[in-house]
C-alpha cells in the first residue's frame, strides 16, 4: 500500500482454486478466454509471456482465479519487462511539483515499463522455481488431465486443479492499514501492515569525535542506492539496478581506503563519506530520511555509538551518485547534472569543476549528458528538493549512469534483472567463476577507478597526483561473484565471524528493503565490506576486547581472516572504522495526523501475512454434478441412518432381551465394601 491504494497480489482466506490450464501460444489463451468450460481457471505461464497485457487480459475475463509462471532456466527471457513505472518515484523527487520537468516530461526513462507492480491485481500469482513442479505441473496435471484434445474440445471430468494460497490482510491504503493496526481494542490485536524501511550504510574517511565540529562545505557524500524490487518475494536481484553500482562504490572505496592517511594528514582537506541509501525504489525512503536528519541536526544520531561529528546539510561541498553502471550507452558512461541548480552562481564554477575531474580521470570513458536534461531517478533529488531555495546550501552535484536518456537496463527493478542481462557471463566450470575474469568486472572496475581518483582529487583540492589511487579488479570479480551467484563466498566469509559466516546462504541476498521492523542480511554485509575497505587493523585486540568501551569514533568488529588453499584459517584480527547505519524508515508514520496524501514523505507499507497463509495444494477436482451426487447420496445415507437408529432404539427391548435374573449380579457398592473389609482385616 502507498498513501492511496492498494497494489499486488491477495487470495481468499482459503485460498483460490482453479483448473490448471497451461498457455504456452495465443492458441491456448483464445481457448481459455473463448471456449474454456470450467472456469474458474489457474494459468499457468512461461515467464517470457508473463506481462501486464497477459495479466490484464486474464483478469479482465473474469476466468482466472490464479497464476502462476514458470521460471525455468532454459526458457528465453522477454526482450523487456520492468513492473515499475515508466517514471519512477514520479511523486516525490525533485520535480514533482516542477511544471517544466514532472511526470518525466522531458524523458521518460523506463520505457520498458509495464506498471504491473502498480497494479491492483487480488488474484494470487505465484513463481515456480522448482524443476519437478514444472514437471508435476505440465506433465502430471495439465496433460495428464486437462489439456483439451485435438479438436479443441475440453476434457472430461476429473480435472486437475490447483489452490493458490497468499492471504495478505492489509487493505485499502497505508493510512488505513496502520490506522486499523494501532488502534485495536481486542485482547489479541492482529497487525495489518509495517511501513517499508530497514538502514542506509554510511562510513567517513576521517574519523572525527562528536565533540569537533566540522567545517561548512567540508564533506563529499558519494552515494549509491541499495535496494530494488520485484513482484516475487525473496527474487530481486538487481543486477543493473541496484548491485553494479553498489559494486562500484564499494571498490572506489577500497581504493580510496588505501589513501586514507594523505586525506587524513591534510590540513584543509574534505572528508568523503560513502553512503548507501535503502527503500529508494519505494519514494526515497533512505535519503529522504537522512535529509530530515540532517536538517534536524540529528545524523549521526548523538547517543548512537559510534560517536562521530555531526553532519548536517551546510557539511555537504560535493554529491557524486553511482547510479546504473552495467551498460555502455554509446560506449560511455554519463554525467546527469540537474538544471534547476547547475546556472546558480553559487554553484555553477563548482559544477563545471567536478564534470571536468571527470573528465580529466578517464576522458574515453564519460561524457555529460545534454545540460537541459533533467536528473534520472535517484537519491540526489532528496538533497537538491530540500535547498533549492537556500543558496547558502547549495551544492554541485552528479549522477554516473550507463544511459544518456533513457534506461539502458531492460528489466529495471524486476525480478529478471540478473547477472545475464548485465552480461556476466561466466565460463567453464563453476568452480572458477569466483575469480573469472570477466567484461562486466573490467567495465565496473573502470568506473570506480574513476570516481576513486575524482574524490581522491576533491578531498584533497587537487593538491595531490591521482594515480596513487587505482580500484582492485579482483575485489571487483568477487563481489560480481558474491552479490550475483551465491553469497557463500571467500571474500564474506573472510570478513565474518565464524558464526556469522557458516550461515552465508549458497544463493544470493535479494535487495528488496523490507520492513522497518528488521535488519537486512545484506545490509550487514555491505555495511560489513565497507568497515573492512575503510578501516584499520587492531591487532592488539583479542575476539573479547574487540569492541568499544569508551565514547569512540570506531565501529568494532571481529573478522575471522582468510582461508589458506590448505583451508587453514590465518589468524582473526579485530577491524575499526568509522562507518555505522542509520534509519532509513520514512518519518510519514511517527508523524501525528500525517497527511498521507500530500506527498511528503513515502508512505509505503507491506501487508502482513499469518504463518500459513501461503501455499499450494494440486489435487483432482470432479465434476459439480459428481459433487452433487455424493452429496445427495450423502445426505439420503445420513436420513437412512436416523430413521434406522429411531426404530432400533424404539424396538431395543425386541432386538436386546434383557440378560435372565438368575445370573449372579454384584454392584460396585458391594465390591468396594468387600474391598474396605479385607484391607482393614490386613
Amino acid at each position: 500500500m502507498n498513501g492511496t491504494h492498494q497494489f499486488g497480489c491477495t487470495s481468499a482466506p482459503k485460498g483460490n482454486v482453479g483448473i490448471v490450464h497451461f498457455i504456452r501460444n495465443e492458441t491456448d489463451m483464445n481457448w481459455l478466454l473463448n471456449s474454456g468450460p470450467h472456469a474458474p481457471y489457474a494459468a499457468l505461464l512461461n515467464k517470457s509471456d508473463f506481462n501486464r497485457a497477459t495479466v490484464q487480459k486474464l483478469l479482465d475475463s473474469g476466468k482466472v482465479n490464479g497464476i502462476m509462471v514458470l521460471n525455468n532456466t532454459d526458457q528465453i527471457l522477454p526482450d523487456s519487462f520492468s513492473p515499475d513505472d515508466s517514471c519512477p518515484n514520479q511523486g516525490h523527487g525533485l520535480y514533482a511539483k516542477d511544471p517544466a520537468y514532472q511526470s518525466c516530461s522531458k524523458v521518460q526513462w523506463n520505457q520498458n515499463a509495464d506498471g504491473l507492480m502498480m497494479m491492483d491485481l487480488s488474484i494470487p500469482i505465484f513463481i515456480i522455481n522448482d524443476a519437478s513442479d514444472t514437471k508435476m505441473l505440465i506433465e502430471t496435471c495439465y496433460e495428464g488431465h486437462n489439456q483439451p484434445h485435438a479438436d479443441g474440445s475440453a476434457r472430461d471430468y476429473p480435472l486437475c486443479a490447483v489452490e493458490l494460497k497468499d492471504r495478505m490482510d492489509g487493505a485499502k491504503d497505508s493510512e488505513t492499514c496502520i490506522r486499523r493496526t494501532r488502534h485495536q481494542l481486542n485482547l489479541e490485536p492482529q497487525g495489518y501492515c509495517d511501513p517499508l524501511g530497514d538502514y542506509n550504510v554510511y562510513g567517513t574517511v576521517k574519523a572525527l569525535n562528536n565533540t569537533e565540529s566540522r567545517p561548512d562545505k567540508s564533506v563529499i557524500i558519494a552515494a549509491a542506492r541499495l535496494d530494488s524490487f520485484s513482484l516475487f518475494d525473496g527474487l530481486s536481484p538487481g543486477a543493473d539496478s541496484a548491485i553494479a553500482g553498489i559494486i562500484t562504490l564499494l571498490a572506489a572505496a577500497e581504493a580510496i581506503g588505501k589513501v586514507k592517511e594523505t586525506i587524513q594528514a591534510a590540513q584543509l582537506s574534505h572528508d568523503i563519506m560513502f553512503t548507501f541509501f535503502n527503500g529508494e525504489a519505494f519514494d526515497y525512503i533512505g535519503s529522504d530520511r537522512l535529509v530530515y536528519d540532517m536538517t534536524n541536526m540529528d545524523f549521526p544520531k548523538p547517543s548512537t555509538k559510534p560517536y562521530l561529528s555531526q553532519i548536517h546539510l551546510n557539511h555537504i561541498s560535493h554529491f557524486v551518485e553511482v547510479s546504473q553502471v552495467a551498460h555502455r550507452d554509446a560506449g560511455k558512461l554519463w554525467l546527469h547534472t540537474d538544471p534547476l541548480t547547475k546556472d546558480k552562481p553559487e554553484v555553477k564554477a563548482q559544477l563545471e569543476h567536478l564534470v571536468s575531474l571527470f573528465l580529466e580521470a578517464n576522458s574515453s570513458l564519460v561524457a555529460r549528458v545534454n545540460n537541459s536534461n533533467p536528473l534520472p531517478p535517484a537519491s540526489v533529488q532528496s538533497f537538491l528538493k530540500a535547498i533549492l531555495n537556500q543558496t547558502n546550501l547549495i551544492f554541485p552535484a552528479v549522477v554516473l549512469a550507463d544511459h544518456e536518456t533513457v534506461y539502458t537496463n531492460k528489466y529495471y527493478n524486476s525480478w529478471l534483472d540478473l547477472r545475464s542481462g548485465i552480461n556476466l557471463n561466466y565460463t567453464g566450470d563453476s568452480t572458477t567463476w569466483y575469480d573469472e575474469d570477466t567484461q562486466v568486472a573490467t567495465d565496473l572496475t573502470e568506473a570506480a577507478d574513476m570516481v576513486a581518483k575524482v574524490l581522491f582529487k576533491l578531498a584533497m583540492n587537487g593538491t595531490l597526483n591521482e594515480t596513487t589511487v587505482s580500484a582492485n579488479k579482483t575485489t571487483v570479480k568477487h563481489l560480481l561473484y558474491c552479490f550475483l551467484v551465491q553469497a557463500n563466498c571467500t571474500i564474506l566469509k573472510d570478513i565474518f565471524d565464524e558464526d556469522f559466516a557458516k550461515n552465508l546462504p549458497y544463493s544470493t541476498y535479494p535487495t528488496y528493503v523490507s520492513v522497518a521492523t528488521s535488519f537486512n542480511d545484506f545490509t550487514n554485509v555491505v555495511q560489513q565490506l565497507l568497515i573492512s575497505f575503510l578501516g584499520e587493523v587492531r591487532y592488539n585486540a583479542t575476539k573479547e576486547t574487540c569492541r568499544d568501551n569508551d565514547q569512540t569514533v570506531y565501529k568494532y568488529v571481529w573478522m575471522q581472516g582468510h582461508e589458506d588453499h590448505n583451508g587453514t584459517r590465518n589468524e582473526s584480527f579485530c577491524m575499526r572504522a568509522a562507518v555505522n547505519v542509520s534509519d532509513a524508515a520514512s518519518k510519514a508514520f511517527d508523524i501525528h495526523d500525517y497527511d498521507y496524501k500530500s506527498g511528503q514523505y513515502s508512505t509505503w507499507t507491506e501487508s502482513r501475512w499469518a504463518g500459513n497463509a501461503m501455499s499450494i495444494r494440486l489435487f483432482l477436482k470432479p465434476s459439480k454434478a459428481f459433487e452433487t451426487m455424493v452429496l445427495i447420496i450423502g445426505l439420503v445415507i445420513l436420513l437412512l441412518s436416523l430413521l434406522l437408529s429411531y426404530f432400533v432404539n424404539k424396538r431395543v427391548g425386541v432386538l436386546f432381551p434383557h440378560v435372565p435374573t438368575d445370573r449372579p449380579h454384584v454392584s460396585y457398592q458391594a465390591v468396594e465394601e468387600s474391598s474396605l473389609n479385607e484391607s482393614t482385616q490386613l
